[in-house]
């Protein structure tokens, strides 16, 4: 099968965010049924920093719609470039949602998907939150089949989670960013 229409225009959508020159991968799940494109752009949005996007992952349901019409994301996220984990960190995302019908939401919390890639980091889980980086170059695109957001997946740790299953993931969100967090530092310190 080709690649769509639809899936033309995000990915320009993507690049024309990010910048720079891009580069796109293949990722397949473990029983190589179900396959995610990964699209990266290094030194985007500033030197030392690659961008990443799913490229494809809006085919998939999330169970939302909006006014009758079927809501799909993509999902955006920054890293330092010498963190080389961080594409297959999205592509197990996309494969919760691909193959496992999960759900993905602004404050969702997928468990796990930094630990089983990096057992030495403090950053064992990612949340999902408006992709705060690239709001003004990533808007609702809608197609006549379906409407297309973006995520972005933030690495929190275990004791960030645990805060934000007793506060809330906007306590969590509003924590992160009074400490002022590096968001491109998958070795950071925990703030909870």
């Amino acid at each position: 099968m080709g690649v769509t229409q639809e899936n033309k225009v995000i990915a320009r959508t993507v690049l024309g965010a990010f910048g720079g020159k891009p580069k796109v991968t293949k990722y397949w799940d473990d029983n190589k049924n179900s396959s995610i494109d990964i699209l990266s752009v290094s030194d985007q949005p500033q030197e030392g920093i690659t961008s990443y996007s799913t490229l494809g992952l809006s085919d998939h349901s999330i169970n939302y719609e909006v006014n009758g019409t079927p809501l799909r994301i993509e999902i955006v996220a920054a890293m330092e470039s010498a963190s080389d984990i961080y594409a297959n960190v999205l592509s197990t995302c996309a494969f919760n949602i691909i193959n496992s019908n999960f759900s993905c939401a602004p404050g969702v919390i997928f468990k796990d998907v930094i630990s089983m890639y990096d057992q030495e980091t403090d950053m064992k889980h990612v949340m999902f939150v408006p992709p705060f980086l690239w709001e003004e170059d990533l808007e609702l695109l809608e197609f006549s089949n379906k409407s297309v957001t973006w995520l972005m997946a933030l690495p929190i740790s275990e004791g960030e989670l645990q805060v934000a299953e007793k506060h809330g993931p906007d306590y969590l969100q509003d924590l992160l960013e009074s400490k002022q967090i590096d968001i491109f530092d998958i070795k950071r310190e925990s703030v909870a």
